[in-house]
């Protein structure tokens, strides 16, 4: 018989490395989500591991509904997950909003009571005004959408987001930073969240300007000049669309070589840390081809599973494959998804690591 101190240390190694698994490690049961908007539709690959292998398989499904006219002209990253509800959301780049509930067991043509349209009000928005990319804190039921003005940029704050009404028109509650313009990226988890913008006010004793990182909270970014990424260590560039591993604390920026300039690897990534060290803090890592992804314009991460995605596009047009890395810090190269059926245009995509 085994003694008992024996069967307590078998015990206690057993909850020990159960207790040191990392999660952000497991790549099973995740399902890629993307929008066309050629043909206004909702396309779904169900297992991401099997497309990793098979890159040129069509979609497991492919959606249809009347209210996705609403956003033909999606906005880019204007595609993020609801991860707890089950709930896809699709933005527009004129700020509407729609909606789908259930994705997880949709097929084919959306039941029209699961899926609801509304739209950010009119008052108080930018002149010109064009929206971006949209974050999803599942936490709290909170959409983050940042618009991007002539010389000024916010972030528009939906509430109770999967409670909204259809034809709901919302008014502005805005995360906005005073100084700052180009925001175009956006990215949100349990009440901490993440911006890109493109330029604005000096920060520092340096006076550091152009493309900069900001982290506060669902209410404010700090006003004092503290928790931003900014200098020329960063590597950060034009249109900088976020992702962010909530299981191990990366935040991932995406550069847009062709319109930045430069030949930089177009992925930067940086612990979440990193907003504690100082201000001009260079990228725990870099990924990507910086010749092969020159015009990377969206990425995302689905959280909880280690898996990183993105598009490609050039000015307002966006494309049709697909990047997909595996385990992308482990080094590898990302694989071109290319089964979305011929002519589509797709600009915003998300990755749900729930989906079985």
């Amino acid at each position: 018989m085994f003694p008992r101190f024996c069967l307590g240390l078998v015990a206690s190694l057993v909850l020990l490395l159960t207790a040191c698994k990392d999660p952000g490690a497991i790549t099973a049961g995740s399902a890629l989500y993307t929008f066309d908007c050629t043909s206004n539709q909702v396309f779904i690959w169900t297992d991401l591991d099997t497309l990793y292998d098979h890159p040129a398989n069509p979609p497991t499904y492919q959606l249809s509904a009347s209210l996705f006219s609403q956003v033909t002209n999606l906005a880019w990253g204007g595609v993020c997950f609801d991860i707890n509800r089950g709930i896809l959301y699709l933005v527009s780049d004129t700020g509407s909003i729609v909606r789908v509930s259930s994705i997880r067991t949709q097929t084919g043509t959306v039941p029209s009571a699961q899926v609801v349209s509304f739209s950010l009000s009119n008052t108080g928005r930018l002149t010109p005004s064009t929206f971006g990319q949209a974050s999803l804190d599942a936490a709290n039921d909170t959409l983050y959408i940042t618009e991007n003005g002539g010389s000024s940029t916010q972030i528009w704050v939906v509430t109770n987001a999967s409670a909204q009404a259809q034809s709901a028109s919302l008014a502005l509650q805005s995360l906005q930073v005073s100084g700052d313009s180009g925001g175009t990226g956006v990215a949100a988890a349990s009440g901490v969240v993440y911006a890109f913008l493109q330029d604005g006010g000096p920060v520092g004793l340096d006076a550091w300007t152009g493309p900069r990182l900001r982290q506060g909270t669902s209410g404010a970014f700090p006003a004092d000049g503290s928790k931003v990424i900014i200098g020329n260590n960063t590597g950060l560039g034009i249109y900088g669309a976020l992702a962010l591993d909530t299981g191990d604390g990366y935040l991932f920026a995406a550069r847009h070589n062709v319109d930045s300039g430069g030949a930089a690897q177009p992925i930067q990534v940086f612990t979440t840390g990193q907003f504690n060290s100082g201000i001009n803090a260079t990228p725990y890592k870099t990924l990507g081809s910086a010749t092969d992804q020159s015009s990377l314009r969206v990425i995302s991460h689905p959280g909880n599973k280690d898996w990183l995605v993105g598009l490609l596009g050039e000015g307002t047009v966006g494309y049709s494959t697909i990047l997909l890395w595996k385990t992308p810090l482990g080094g590898t190269a990302a694989v071109s998804v290319t089964g979305a059926p011929a002519g589509s245009v797709l600009k915003g995509l998300a990755v749900d690591g729930n989906a079985s």
